[in-house]
């Protein structure tokens, strides 16, 4: 279904998208594309109510409550979310998450406890002597 919209532009509209086409190097078009693209994405709805919207970068429960997250368990959701469907491996996590720096395994499971306790158990999936992976998602 292909049908020309016409739509009146405010001059700080209009200038936000020429410089975003032109920055990205597209038409400011493909760049309305891509803004609702990113909007129709920008929510991830998690079992229990739980959802976390990338745009505020933040995880909400079902009262629309922000769960605060310290930097580290942010840290850890975020690689997860990157990596959405897939497995993360210890070794990714330790490397994007802790910058290398020296940490145990045990504080990376503590981690994943907590998130779990501020949120539900199966908001993360472990995957025995792997890694992580984001729970099901709807």
């Amino acid at each position: 279904m292909s049908k020309d919209i016409t739509i009146t532009l405010s001059k700080e509209i209009e200038e936000f998208l020429i410089k975003r086409s032109q920055k990205n190097q597209i038409s400011v078009e493909d760049t309305i594309i891509q803004l609702i693209n990113e909007q129709q994405n920008r929510i991830i709805t998690f079992k229990e109510g739980f959802y976390y919207d990338r745009l505020k970068n933040s995880l909400f429960d079902k009262n629309n409550k922000k769960i605060k997250l310290t930097n580290l368990q942010n840290g850890l959701f975020n690689t997860l979310l990157r990596y959405e469907g897939e497995i993360v491996e210890f070794n990714t996590i330790h490397k994007e998450v802790w910058k290398n720096k020296k940490m145990s395994i045990f504080t990376m499971r503590n981690i994943v406890k907590r998130i779990r306790d501020l949120s539900y158990y199966g908001i993360i999936k472990n995957h025995s002597n792997k890694g992580y992976s984001l729970g099901d998602t709807l």
